[in-house]
């Protein structure tokens, strides 16, 4: 048997441990991003496919493991994550499952995971469980732990690669109530922070953030409940103010902000928290609905996206917000859920209420209100060409209630334009905030 395997049968239990060079930082990165572990997961000559993976407490792991050369039916794996300490923990329940992702009677099997800094590397440490003896012994006769020892080792050969920039450059904070949070940092200039928009951590917003990064130092970060930041309950908005606050002191103390659509909530909240630590604001297209334009949020809107969520109804959620919020014709929500985003979407569908709980009061089809925010920073709020009467009414709102915002419009372009056009979003940002 491989070295660092440890078979227990007075606890049924396998463990396993390996030493890798990388640090903290990239090894969690391995084991909770999907497109990671889809490189490195299962035993050699095997290829992995990562349905869902959602690392927060109560969240899913849906993937299959076939080989490579077609000699068998692929093996399909549910798992539920338990404890998620970023950098410190997983562990999750796993169980075989059908075609239909349903437990196919077997049992559950507890594993747990934990990362210990070691030197400028780091250790980890596997130990899987079983119910009793017999379980054990299936596992010991089907190879288990030498399976899991070679995919150990393909981790290994993963993280001795060369990192891309995005991996290079992730750090994390310690947020004010202890919670983890994931950022990445590039280009040279003045301090600004993007925010990311609703059901996307910092990737969604790579674009915009590399076209600011030829002026600006800019900082992308994953908000909670997303990507590799914690997600502490219950969810409280406060404490991603504090987020905010903690990754301006990053960057010497203070930072613009920039956001589009449903990210401008918060980076409103946050602006007239930090007061002069903010220099200026960007936004892009908010949404608010403060008159009779298009119909408002749901009165229930929050607690039916909780609902849904809580029973496992990650992609009805989010069908939920495409046809009541964003008004998709019903007939449109088939294909939609045939793209790659659709279930990208349904992993950070938790965060749908998030949002929602933030911009309470703010799309409900009335005034917005006049004592929410107090912010002297200047503000631009730029509106598509070709984008909503709604979202225009709503930014003259804002500008009728703060001292100092602006109203641009970015012509020929629509809603998308913060993700699919970041270069001319970017040049009006550094317009405005540059002078």
């Amino acid at each position: 048997m491989p070295d660092g395997i440890a078979i227990d049968r007075s606890r049924n239990t396998i463990h396993l441990s390996r030493g890798y060079s990388a640090g903290l930082d990239r090894v969690w990165w391995a084991w909770t991003d999907a497109e990671a572990i889809s490189r490195w997961w299962g035993p050699e000559g095997w290829a992995a496919t990562v349905h869902e993976m959602d690392v927060r407490p109560g969240g899913r792991w849906r993937f299959q493991i076939a080989p490579e050369d077609g000699s068998a039916g692929p093996v399909r794996v549910l798992a539920t994550y338990g404890n998620v300490v970023p950098r410190a923990e997983l562990s999750y329940e796993d169980t075989f499952a059908d075609e239909a992702w349903q437990s196919d009677g077997t049992g559950t099997f507890p594993t747990t995971v934990t990362f210990t800094a070691s030197g400028a590397g780091c250790t980890v440490e596997v130990t899987a469980t079983f119910p009793d003896g017999a379980a054990l012994q299936r596992a010991v006769e089907l190879q288990m732990a030498e399976g899991y020892a070679e995919a150990l080792d393909r981790l290994g050969s993963l993280l001795e690669t060369p990192s891309n920039e995005r991996e290079k450059t992730m750090s994390t904070i310690t947020s004010a109530d202890g919670t983890t949070i994931a950022y990445e940092t590039t280009g040279s200039g003045p301090a600004i922070i993007v925010v990311s928009n609703v059901a996307e951590d910092r990737s969604g917003v790579a674009g915009v953030a590399g076209a600011l990064s030829a002026h600006f130092t800019v900082l992308t970060f994953d908000r909670r409940g997303r990507g590799a930041s914690g997600d502490p309950q219950p969810y409280d908005p406060a404490r991603e103010i504090e987020d905010i606050a903690a990754l301006v002191e990053v960057l010497g103390g203070s930072a613009a902000l920039a956001s589009g659509s449903g990210g401008s909530g918060l980076t409103l909240d946050a602006a007239s928290a930090l007061g002069d630590k903010v220099t200026g604001l960007y936004l892009y297209e908010p949404p608010f609905i403060v008159d009779g334009s298009r119909p408002p949020a749901p009165a229930d809107y929050v607690e039916h996206l909780e609902a849904l969520v809580a029973a496992g109804k990650r992609s009805e959620a989010v069908e939920y917000f495409m046809t009541q919020m964003i008004r998709v014709p019903a007939e449109y929500i088939p294909a939609m859920k045939q793209d790659p985003s659709w279930d990208e979407m349904a992993k950070y569908a938790h965060t749908y209420a998030y949002d929602a709980r933030i911009l309470r009061g703010l799309q409900d089809g009335k005034p917005l209100p006049a004592d929410r925010w107090s912010i002297e920073a200047p503000i631009a709020v730029a509106v598509g060409g070709n984008g909503e009467d709604f979202i225009r009414e709503g930014a003259h709102a804002l500008a009728g209630i703060l001292p100092d915002v602006t109203v641009l419009t970015l012509d020929g372009h629509d809603h998308s334009a913060f993700w699919m056009a970041p270069e001319p979003v970017a040049e009006q940002a550094r317009a405005f905030l540059l002078g």
